[in-house]
């Protein structure tokens, strides 16, 4: 995943397939301090739709 920014409950990310603000994000709950662009392996917890719940590996 790519590391796009940090909210108040973690980090957001998404693959790199998928475009920012149009795509899916990829949530990282209680993830802070990565670098808006830092690259990371995760596992994929829980999904819907659009969007993905994980955690670094």
């Amino acid at each position: 995943m790519i590391v796009d920014e940090e909210d108040e409950a973690g980090t957001l990310a998404r693959s790199h397939a998928d475009a920012p603000e149009i795509d899916g994000v990829v949530y990282l709950a209680g993830v802070f301090e990565l670098q808006p662009g830092t690259r990371l392996k995760v596992c994929v917890e829980k999904a819907d739709e659009h969007d993905l719940w994980a955690t670094p590996v």
